[in-house]
């Protein structure tokens, strides 16, 4: 769907950013020549030359970096992903480090290995969770593991809207047996992650999510994926992410600085700990205008 990518996962030879941009055509072997020229004699990096001789375009330069590094990067022109996935539109930016410091932190837990499913929980509606599950899940998907989203969140599912895809069919659908994984699971423009939105509706959310399908269902996963990334309801609402928090193999906790109070947030930690559940750590989401995420605190 969408846009192309232009890097290549898995690729374990690195090429120079200028052998790159000759192969594809954007630079002739005497643009080649001159930027190398620029750079050698100002001491620049070879983008700064290229743009500086207007032979390259910041855009070009970003695409053939994506490629030498075979990170999934879309671009600045129209695609069908919400502005919300930032680790994708903006892979270059300082803020998205933060999902990156994550997901090392979590990758030294064991996630992706011994443990693959992890859950997103907080107190409260409006706390980010979809927005770092999304993110999250693309920053996994970027270094070539095998990685799935789902949308757990069976009452305000919003992981469709960001990936803009159709939510009638999904993990409501296959629970009920209206559809098989195949079915419902959706591509992205990253090739390594997929997408198991919500589904319809279903009148008994609760109910559908303690079904003995539902922990099927993950199962399946995690001999399909190295990682599953899960979005869940909020913990003020209902006792969905509960049920959730009890078919992973580990929790992440969000608090929103300045929205989430204390009790609130040590009641979800109270619940889980006597649940099944087991907490990695605690995201404390520190948004500013674009809603990044700024600093991260582990038990």
């Amino acid at each position: 769907m969408g846009e192309e990518l232009t890097c290549v996962i898995g690729s374990n030879q690195v090429k120079d950013i200028g052998s790159i941009l000759k192969d594809t055509g954007k630079i002739t072997a005497a643009d080649l020549e001159k930027i190398v020229g620029l750079q050698q004699e100002k001491g620049m990096l070879f983008g700064e030359a290229a743009v500086y001789l207007g032979i390259l375009t910041e855009e070009d330069v970003k695409r053939a970096l994506s490629q030498q590094f075979s990170y999934p990067y879309l671009g600045d022109e129209k695609h069908p992903i919400g502005s919300e996935l930032v680790s994708v539109l903006q892979p270059f930016s300082n803020q998205i480090e933060v999902f990156r410091s994550l997901r090392s932190k979590l990758v030294l837990s064991g996630i992706g290995s011994v443990l693959k499913a992890v859950a997103i929980v907080s107190p409260n509606e409006g706390d980010g969770k979809t927005f770092i599950a999304a993110n999250l899940a693309a920053t996994f998907a970027q270094l070539g593991s095998k990685t799935v989203l789902v949308d757990a969140n069976f009452r305000k599912p919003r992981i469709h809207e960001i990936f803009n895809l159709k939510n009638n069919c999904g993990m409501s659908s296959v629970i009920i047996k209206r559809a098989n994984l195949a079915q419902a699971v959706y591509c992205t423009p990253i090739p390594t992650l997929h997408i198991l939105p919500a589904g319809p509706q279903p009148p008994n959310p609760l109910e559908l999510l303690g079904w003995p399908d539902t922990r099927d269902i993950i199962t399946s996963l995690k001999g399909m994926y190295d990682v599953i990334i899960v979005d869940t309801p909020a913990f003020s609402n209902t006792a969905d992410a509960l049920v959730v928090s009890n078919l992973v193999d580990g929790i992440l906790m969000l608090a929103l600085k300045g929205n989430t109070r204390k009790e609130a947030f040590d009641n979800v930690k109270k619940q889980l700990k006597t649940s099944a559940a087991r907490i990695l750590g605690s995201i404390i989401n520190e948004p500013d205008n674009k809603k990044q995420p700024k600093r991260f605190k582990f038990f």
